[in-house]
């Protein structure tokens, strides 16, 4: 007996399937290429000839709420996250487990959702742009080439890695672009620090190639600083264990990533956490569907309880009549609180150094005992490895490009490249940017490597092709020929720039040169 198909939240028919059936995109549009940066925590999709427009931020995840007095409980993909009421108590199912996708049946459930209502397309008549983590293992790549050609039939695919993406967004696209003539874009070269939903990577880019010994891996991201933000509330105050959605909400509109986390600590010791402490409303379901950050309000001035003496003209003999009668206090009763019928008595998550401890973790692991270098250190080990010369990393420290969703913490940029200066040669120079949108980069980037046909047909595969070659794909893939053109892997992320200013290129080169060589390199000649 076949196993029953579980029923989407929407009506829709779900898109997993049994025995090799494909999902049915009848009467949906056609002939355009969709754009796919499918990462751990969030699905971003668009479509390339539609631009920015187009472009969607999804939960890659499917959500089960709960039953209860507001009905029977339901299965939620994508948009229908967002937009449940009461998300207390919401349990998500994730596909993508440490970076890598493990649960296929409930990613396609999740592509087939999105490409359906949030996209319109029939994948069948279109082509494909989609991400991928480097140093993917075999069977993981075997089963992304079989969802996109064999369960949604795309005419042709590209797979890129979100580094590569970036880069091509953050050189031709960011409204914070470096210009067309800027060493870094000329050479085709940076570093592309990712930190995301699962982990963190630093990717060295160098002649528009990623470097295989350049890329470095960090096994923390923004589902351990929840989990660990988590652990943190319920000890101290309310049983948060079980509420996920919100304290990822939490973390995102109160956290922030501190100068100094030993000054910030003594700031906490102040009466009632002083400057640090934030409030955060949690929601009920019913007046408070979101939680939110409650503004501080002013604190009333209160008198002064001290031992201070309160008879400033002492006398001429210094006490010598005895001690003066105080006047005896008379405490003032505390008033009832009064609850307003428009103003219910919300249920408050109350946050002091737990806003800049978490964070941190990303500067020092081990606060959280993983044994790990920071974030700042990553950088340093992708850029520092024997496949590259002195000069190719200085080449490359000339574009460190940040990007993720935890990079959007509160003076994050500021610490970071604070923090990296000292770890590497001062003979290098050093340039750090975040791009614009740090969430969809990858996604940008991907949509503007499909709208150059040329360049986007000569690195893709068509589904012909794969049909044809299956077996010698796979094979490449266990000989770990990741670079090999048959498998339809991006190799280079940009084309060669076709025309170059030598002049100008010199002069750039000129002012990487340490002040020192250039007093003393002429005068030995």
């Amino acid at each position: 007996m076949a196993p029953k198909k579980r029923p989407t939240a929407s009506g829709a028919k779900s898109a997993s399937t049994h025995g090799g059936a494909t999902a049915s995109f009848t009467g949906l549009r056609v002939g355009v290429t969709v754009v796919i940066d499918a990462g751990g925590g969030t699905l971003k999709v668009g479509i390339a000839e539609d631009g920015v427009g187009s472009t969607r931020v999804l939960a890659n995840a499917g959500a089960k709420t709960k039953g209860g007095g507001h009905g029977a409980a339901a299965t939620l993909f994508g948009a229908e996250i967002d937009e449940a009421r009461d998300v207390n108590g919401m349990t998500m199912r994730r596909p993508v487990d440490r970076g890598y996708v493990v649960n296929w049946e409930l990613e396609r459930e999740v592509l087939a959702h999105a490409f359906r209502h949030a996209l319109g397309v029939d994948p069948s008549g279109c082509d494909l742009v989609v991400t991928e983590p480097p140093f993917a293992l075999p069977s993981v790549m075997e089963k992304l080439d079989e969802t996109v050609f064999e369960y949604f039939k795309f005419r042709r695919v590209c797979v890129a890695t979100p580094a590569a993406l970036v880069k091509r967004y953050a050189d031709f696209v960011d409204e914070k672009k470096r210009g067309a003539k800027d060493l870094s874009v000329l050479s085709r070269s940076g570093i592309v620090l990712d930190c995301g939903f699962s982990f963190a990577h630093a990717t060295t880019i160098l002649d528009g190639k990623q470097v295989v010994k350049g890329i470095r891996r960090l096994n923390l991201g923004g589902k351990t600083l929840t989990n660990y933000l988590k652990e943190l509330v319920s000890f101290r105050q309310w049983n948060m264990m079980d509420e996920s959605v919100v304290i990822e909400d939490v973390k995102e509109k109160a956290c922030y990533v501190a100068d100094d986390a030993l000054v910030e600590l003594e700031k906490c010791k102040e009466r009632r956490g002083g400057v640090v402490r934030r409030e955060y409303v949690l929601p009920d379901g019913i007046h408070v569907l979101r939680g939110y950050v409650r503004e501080e309000e002013a604190e009333k001035k209160e008198n002064d309880d001290s031992d201070e003496d309160d008879d400033d003209e002492d006398d001429d003999d210094f006490g010598a009549r005895g001690p003066k009668k105080r006047k005896k206090k008379v405490p003032i009763p505390k008033k009832p609180k009064v609850v307003k019928a428009d103003e219910p008595d919300h249920q408050v998550l109350t946050l002091v150094n737990e806003r800049f401890m978490v964070p941190e973790t990303l500067f020092n692991p081990s606060d959280i005992g993983a044994q790990q270098c920071g974030v700042c250190e990553l950088v340093a080990q992708a850029v520092d490895n024997e496949d590259m010369e002195e000069a190719h990393q200085a080449l490359c420290l000339l574009d460190v490009i940040v990007t993720g969703g935890c990079t959007k913490f509160a003076n994050f940029m500021e610490r970071f490249e604070r923090d990296l200066r000292p770890l590497l040669s001062e003979t290098f120079g050093l340039r750090v940017r975040r791009v614009s949108d740090p969430i969809k980069a990858a996604l940008l980037g991907g949509m503007h490597l499909a709208s150059d046909r040329e360049f986007f047909e000569s690195n893709s595969i068509t589904r012909e092709e794969y049909a044809a070659k299956k077996a010698d794909i796979r094979e490449a893939y266990q000989n770990f020929e990741y670079q090999s053109t048959i498998t339809g892997r991006l190799i280079e992320y940009a084309a060669e720039p076709q025309t170059v200013d030598d002049k100008a290129l010199e002069k750039q080169c000129a002012a990487l040169t340490p002040t020192l060589e250039r007093l003393v390199i002429p005068a030995a000649q």
